[in-house]
């Protein structure tokens, strides 16, 4: 699927955007440093019952000197991606809850933006997705926290 400059410079902006509203309004509370990053793949049940495998989804919180920055993004081979940021963090020793919204959906093409919720465990695992939109993801996931 191609997608035009104008969809890709649209797509900028709203990251930029992004950027921007989680480094002055982010709620997040946290430790003085922290990190919670994850690769893995899996699959999309979208809204309408379609399913999608082989997606990949990344997601990064950092957390330094009062700074914060925390997105989420998956990726298919042909149909695009989806992504948002990640406004509130909730860890403990065994999992993690992250909140936040979905500010694109091309692979889905829900109507965003939407609330979503990335839960799972720290190490080797599970992470599912969960969107006010109706999409759910479940992936296989080694999630780095600390």
């Amino acid at each position: 699927m191609e997608k035009s400059n104008g969809t890709m410079i649209a797509f900028m902006m709203v990251a930029f955007s992004l950027v921007i509203y989680s480094i002055y309004f982010n709620q997040m509370t946290l430790a003085k440093e922290f990190e919670l990053k994850s690769v893995g793949k899996g699959d999309i049940s979208c809204d309408g019952g379609e399913s999608v495998e082989g997606v990949r989804i990344n997601f990064f919180v950092s957390y330094d000197k009062g700074t914060s920055f925390a997105e989420w993004n998956i990726d298919h081979e042909k149909l695009g991606s989806a992504g948002g940021i990640i406004t509130k963090v909730k860890t403990s020793s065994s999992g993690f809850v992250l909140k936040g919204f979905e500010a694109f959906d091309n692979i889905c093409d829900n109507q965003t933006p939407s609330d979503i919720d990335l839960s799972g465990h720290c190490g080797t695992g599970t992470v599912r997705l969960v969107s006010d939109n109706g999409n759910k993801g479940t992936f296989t996931s080694n999630v780095k926290c600390g």
